[in-house]
């Protein structure tokens, strides 16, 4: 069997990586989509007769969450602290990372009376202790030819900017160039309100983990990375819970402009789908998930290897990769099903 034939195998490989590496949901309106490789969303809605990201697209790990535990900093996504499990159900997505400290929960659903989406983020502390848990939401947002920013429907934003407590805004939004992106207003919602709202270079708020060193007046740009970079972090502050207790915070990202109070009231009498903490079965599946994408890894690397070198490739060989192949072939529809 000669190597043309690893080549096919190689590419099967690499189709089954990015089949259980993202789910999508759409419909004729909007789309989301979660990159369980890096824990991350992108979030798309028609705007003008178009689909259009509400996130600055180009790399979709930009706009990304980042939870603070006990003072210590960790990316919601895939890793070696959390397990992560994802659920699809009709128009609504839901992604859970958990351990033996904490259950975080992070459903988006699609609203089309607000022309957007409504974001939910629990954690749960499942520990005997109490726990200190913060959240930092960075929204990498699209670049204006006039200013970045409206606060309120009013006041305009081109420099970095700050407010906190009291003096947050209800909502604010985005002007991106008439070409490029949705509009985005972000609008919290429930009873936890934002303790501090951001605008400033991405590069900079990404760089920083939750102080971060205001420079009013200056602009988007950070030379010689990152020119005319804009981005939104919102942090809510780091509060104690107790064991066996939970919080939980709101928002909506639109293209139609805040939601109203009004809006904010159907959603609470809006019944969701049926969302489980994860069972001994479920965790047990996040690691066996795990364990076959690691042997995919290696699977890739070791073919790389055999293509890299003037030696011949055995039959044996080949049939090595071919049986773990169709091993895994079976296994993803076991896991789709799941899902």
């Amino acid at each position: 069997m000669n190597k043309i034939k690893i080549n096919v195998l190689i590419i099967c490989l690499l189709s089954l990586v990015s089949a259980v590496n993202a789910l999508e949901v759409k419909d004729n309106s909007s789309r989301i989509v979660f990159n369980e490789k890096d824990g991350v969303w992108s979030l798309f809605y028609s705007q003008d007769g178009k689909v259009k990201s509400l996130f600055e697209d180009r790399d979709d790990r930009t706009s990304y969450t980042d939870l603070v535990l006990d003072n210590r900093t960790y990316r919601l996504q895939k890793n070696s602290f959390f397990n992560q499990h994802v659920e699809e159900h009709s128009g609504l997505v839901v992604a859970h990372w958990s351990n033996n400290i904490l259950h975080v929960t992070q459903s988006v659903q699609t609203d089309h009376r607000i022309k957007g989406f409504r974001v939910t983020l629990t954690v749960r502390n499942l520990s005997k202790n109490y726990i200190s848990i913060g959240l930092k939401k960075l929204i990498d947002t699209y670049i204006s030819d006039g200013p970045d920013f409206s606060v309120e429907g009013s006041l305009p934003v081109d420099s970095e900017r700050r407010w906190t407590a009291a003096d947050v805004p209800a909502y604010w939004g985005t002007f991106p160039a008439a070409d490029t992106g949705s509009q985005l207003t972000f609008t919290p919602l429930g009873d936890r309100k934002p303790d501090q709202i951001i605008f400033a270079n991405w590069k900079r708020l990404n760089d920083s983990d939750w102080d971060f060193n205001l420079r009013e007046g200056r602009d988007f740009s950070l030379l010689p990375y990152s020119i005319n970079d804009s981005a939104a972090a919102v942090y809510y502050n780091p509060l104690s819970i107790p064991p066996g207790t939970e919080i939980s915070v709101q928002y909506a990202l639109t293209v139609g402009g805040p939601v109203s109070s009004e809006d904010q009231k159907k959603n609470d009498n809006t019944a969701l789908p049926s969302i489980t903490v994860p069972t001994g079965d479920n965790i047990i599946l996040n690691y066996a998930l795990q364990y076959d994408l690691d042997l995919i890894d290696k699977l890739v690397d070791e073919v790389n290897t055999l293509l890299k070198t003037d030696d011949p490739v055995y039959n044996s060989q080949t049939e090595y990769f071919e049986e773990e192949l169709e091993k895994l072939k079976q296994k993803l529809s076991h896991y789709e099903n799941l899902q």
